[in-house]
């Protein structure tokens, strides 16, 4: 009797499977809920089918084999697992997928040993390969590549991690851009973007447009607008640069304001506040405190601390001068 069972079973799974996906499919007690066989559009509770095809509306848990149809439809609820993929318009609760995951709009946990792709997605995604999105919000890692628009939460990769509107925790194995970016932000390799606010680390180096913050470049770092700590290996250099500034090597911008501190070259058009190098130069104007081996500018107001200082607005004789200069 349980041979004729199992028998009857294979033969309904059989029939279902080799159906066409949208021609019908078995479901027990009744049509619509229970335990379903084949494509089932609106179904509650446990359904196993071969390929999804114009979903309306699942809830609990869905089980498919073969890659689902290229456009997302319907309403996934509960749990979807899918061997080849599970792809809806709409979705929350749990997926697991062997290699795709691709819906419209997700709430939950997504997992993908290949790739995901989302258009609104918050809660978890993990994916094996690469993780795709429109909106972000939650916890997100992929091994190779990961991208969104707007990206809110901790953001991991293996490779590389790119984004418009970015906030929270982002750490590229190899680097990290965006737009606008806001958190802490670390790059195996680099970090860069446009508006960048927060820390920022990278292993060679950091760059950006408007810089605000903390920034640190195992080679160097450099922007346009600066304002706030700056540690570059070998250099540091922007359009103004207003803060703190660290360098073994040299400091070059514009303007420079607050506390400039290079070990060999530190040059500028204006320089304002202490400047600390063993070569220390503005081109225009230095306001302030120079302090180093070798200190020029040629107009100078404030003090000069040396071997030889220049200041080219004191008087015949007393523009070049030992050990200290000073214009007030």
């Amino acid at each position: 009797m349980r041979g004729a069972h199992a028998l009857l079973i294979i033969a309904v799974l059989a029939v279902s499977f080799t159906t066409k996906a949208t021609a019908g499919s078995l479901d027990i007690p009744v049509r619509g809920s229970g335990l379903g066989f084949g494509n089932s559009r609106n179904f509650s509770g446990l359904r196993l089918n071969i390929r999804d095809a114009e979903l309306e509306r699942l809830s609990g848990m869905t089980v498919s084999l073969w890659v689902p149809e290229e456009s997302p439809a319907g309403y996934v609820s509960g749990v979807s697992i899918g061997f080849a993929g599970t792809r809806a318009a709409r979705g929350n609760g749990l997926t697991v997928n062997l290699a795709l995951c691709d819906f419209e709009v997700f709430d939950g946990l997504a997992f993908s040993g290949l790739g995901t792709a989302v258009g609104e997605m918050r809660g978890i995604g993990v994916a094996g390969l690469g993780l795709a999105g429109g909106d972000l919000d939650g916890i997100f890692a992929a091994g190779l590549g990961l991208t969104g628009d707007d990206m809110t939460g901790v953001f991991a990769t293996g490779l590389g991690m790119g984004g418009d509107d970015m906030g929270g925790l982002f750490v590229g194995g190899l680097g990290v851009g965006g737009n606008d970016m806001t958190g802490l932000f670390v790059g195996g390799l680099g970090v860069g973007g446009n508006d960048m606010t927060g820390l920022f680390v990278g292993g060679l180096g950091v760059g950006g447009d408007d810089m605000a913050g903390l920034f640190v470049g195992g080679l160097g770092v450099g922007g346009d607008d600066m304002a706030g700590l700056f540690v570059g290996g070998l250099g540091v250099d922007g359009d103004s640069i207003g803060g703190f500034a660290v360098s073994c090597v040299a400091i070059g911008a514009t303007s420079m304001e607050g506390v400039q501190v290079a070990g060999a070259y530190l040059r500028a058009h204006d320089m304002k506040g202490l400047a600390v190098g063993a070569y220390n130069r503005a081109d225009q104007t230095a306001t302030g405190l120079q302090i180093g081996i070798l200190n020029w500018t040629p107009e100078l107001h404030g003090v000069q601390i040396g071997l030889f200082n220049y200041a080219g607005n004191n008087p015949a004789g007393l523009r070049l001068l030992p050990g200290i200069n000073v214009h007030l």
